[in-house]
């Protein structure tokens, strides 16, 4: 329905401004003569031809234009208090920021002039100037309930190198243009036109002329130029809809501003807290300890050209006693196969075939097979290093501790969309899971590489089954049952990630609404006793910058491309500076601190320019489809395989 009512706005607009211009050309000159120009020492009104234009004959008025500045309503009213009448001289920009403006200084006796649009067109093909120029006329126009018969633009009040051009373009629209006239050096003008900028001008132009026996008048009245029938009905009703579009968009950009404001200031609070926390986590000694047996659960689904890498890696692990279970769900490839044959009959491989229910499914069917204490979860297309489980499952000697998450590593980085997803992995999840460490409150145990205490898992009801996101399901009900959950850096695993914009929408979309239906499943966690502060404030930060700040962002991307590129606004470019240095600096710590070249975090700059808008659309597609109740399933995604392409595994 919104899309709707914003076509039929713009199909209305569109319609008003085609017949405004088709009536303006009914009244528009079609001389180019030069502009008419007020002269100290002459005619009031001259044009190139010689001719003159309201003269009064006996050449001792006055005119006073004020052009709209913060003093403007001051101004009229030292005026107002004289009995002196002046033209202002307004711009449509003017009656759009200040509404009331018009009906104020015309309740006051004013009149009005037209300033143009109120930015430079100047540089635009003519013909689309005059008729920007038509519209802003409209605009005040519509403010003033009567037509506007007087043009004093900005380069005729200010001296500037258009005066020429403008006065041309004022009449092709119908106005009578009027330019700055040079006061002669010995102060003999009695008639001319007078520009009052600021209080003190004003009241010397009220005292000279009151020396002088000069008249002050507006310009419209010493011109003799006046229209006697107000602008047709639909210039007026053209000129109200597109000051009323106007305020919209001003009413937008100021929200948008806002919100701009508001992701920067995010983005810098995190990067504060976030830097000091994940330092302090990452000077800590790593814990000591070896479980006794580890059970590694592999399900897969249709990786047979995966599963044999992952399948040898886990095999060549170190420094740890475990038994593989490679559950095989439903796949209708060699996936089953091809892990037998990898693991060359090595008694500590087994697998089992099931009818597809899901990776949730797939993981209980592999925990029943197993009675090992300690449960390890590798996702079938993740590699490990050879003492990553070594390491993962050592803080689980603590037996406050119910789960361990491992360093997720992308494995095939070289590829155009690979290099901004490691960027992101280490600089957006793994920094965040040192922070969480430090805090208690690690929300997100990854499906890559995570492990968890056989009790914590039995206590909790086992691994969920009515969510997209289990791992995080999982997480969040261990956390609520009082299980700490470590993060483990040392513990490195590498993935492939998707490669192509569509299967890379499809993962983050499953991973954001997903993270919805947990988020909702585990609200309550927030005031549980005894729980850990996964709760209290790994939900609230999942909710701030997991959602919140991907539907600001883009807010930032338009006030930058409005106001930077379009106006040149210093304020956009210092905006959009703060919100990109703060992600560099935030890249270079993640990086120092996986021990990662950082020459990465100069991919933040361009993950700016479409990547980061990718994953604003898909908490936009995700809010949307959890709101509206649609249904979402797992979908199938391509493997290609790490093959050389990831670093050595033999650390």
């Amino acid at each position: 329905m919104a899309r709707v009512i914003v076509a039929l706005l713009l199909l209305v607009l569109a319609g008003a401004l085609f017949i405004d211009a088709a009536v303006a050309g009914a009244f528009a000159s079609t001389e180019t003569s030069a502009p008419a120009t007020f002269q100290r020492d002459g005619p009031v009104l001259r044009t190139a031809d010689g001719l003159t234009r309201g003269a009064l004959g006996f050449g001792r008025e006055a005119i006073v234009i004020a052009p709209l500045t913060r003093q403007t309503r001051e101004l009229a009213s030292i005026f107002t208090s004289r009995a002196v009448r002046v033209t202002v001289a307004l711009t449509a920009r003017d009656v759009v920021d200040d509404p009331a403006v018009v009906g104020d200084l015309v309740a006051q006796g004013h009149d009005v002039a037209f300033a143009g649009i109120g930015a430079d067109v100047n540089g635009l093909p003519e013909p689309i100037a005059t008729a920007v120029e038509l519209v802003g006329l409209r605009m005040v126009e519509s403010r003033r309930g009567a037509s506007v018969v007087v043009f004093a633009g900005p380069s005729a009040l200010l001296a500037g190198p258009n005066v020429a051009r403008e006065a041309a373009r004022a009449e092709r629209i119908g106005l009578v243009a009027v330019t700055r006239s040079t006061p002669p050096a010995d102060g003999s003008a009695l008639d001319g036109l007078v520009v009052v900028a600021n209080a003190d001008e004003a009241h010397r132009e009220i005292a000279g002329a009151s020396q002088r026996g000069v008249s002050l008048v507006t310009a419209a009245t010493v011109a003799g130029i006046a229209r006697a029938d107000g602008p047709p009905a639909i210039d007026i009703a053209s000129g109200v809809l597109l000051v009323s579009v106007a305020l919209l968009l001003v009413a937008v950009h100021d929200a948008l501003l806002a919100l701009a404001l508001l992701a920067t200031l995010l983005i810098v609070v995190r990067l504060v807290i976030v830097v000091i926390l994940a330092v302090a986590h990452a000077r800590r000694t790593p814990p000591a300890g070896r479980a006794s047996r580890v059970a590694v659960l592999v399900p897969a689904h249709n990786e047979a050209r995966v599963i044999d890498a992952c399948v040898r890696a886990l095999l060549a692990s170190q420094g740890v006693e475990l038994e593989i279970v490679v559950i095989d769900d439903g796949s209708t490839d060699d996936t089953s196969v091809v892990a037998l044959r990898a693991a060359d009959g090595d008694p500590r491989l087994r697998v089992v075939r099931q009818d597809n229910a899901g990776k949730a499914v797939a993981l209980r069917r592999g925990l029943a097979l197993t009675d090992a204490p300690t449960v390890v979860v590798v996702d079938a297309d993740s590699l490990i290093e050879r003492r990553a489980i070594a390491a993962l499952v050592a803080p689980l000697a603590d037996p406050l501790v119910g789960a361990t998450a491992g360093n997720v590593k992308v494995g095939n980085r070289a590829s155009i969309l690979g290099a901004p997803q490691h960027l992101e992995y280490v600089m957006g999840i793994n920094l965040d899971r040192r922070f969480f460490d430090v805090v208690n409150a690690v929300s997100v145990v990854p499906g890559a590489l995570g492990a968890f205490r056989r009790e914590a898992i039995e206590r909790v009801g086992g691994f969920p089954v009515d969510t997209l996101a289990e791992d995080a399901d999982l997480t969040l009900a261990i956390g609520a049952a009082g299980y700490r959950v470590r993060h483990v850096p040392h513990a490195r695993v590498w993935t492939e990630v998707p490669v192509t914009p569509r299967l890379l929408y499809r993962q983050r979309f499953r991973w954001s609404y997903g993270m919805l239906q947990v988020l909702w499943k585990h609200r309550a966690a927030v005031r549980a006793r005894g729980a850990t502060n996964v709760g209290r404030l790994g939900l609230p930060y999942v909710l701030v910058y997991g959602y919140a700040l991907p539907l600001l962002a883009p807010a930032i991307d338009v006030i930058f491309v409005r106001d930077a590129l379009v106006q040149g606004s210093e304020a956009a470019v210092v905006l959009f500076g703060v919100f990109t240095l703060a992600q560099v600096l935030a890249a270079t710590l993640a990086l120092r601190l996986d021990g990662e070249s950082l020459r990465w975090s100069l991919l933040v700059i361009p993950m700016q320019l479409g990547y980061r808008q990718l994953l604003s659309a898909v908490t936009f597609a995700a809010l949307w489809s959890a709101l509206a109740g649609l249904p979402v399933s797992w979908g199938a995604q391509a493997r290609r395989g790490l093959g050389g392409s990831s670093p050595t595994m033999a650390r």
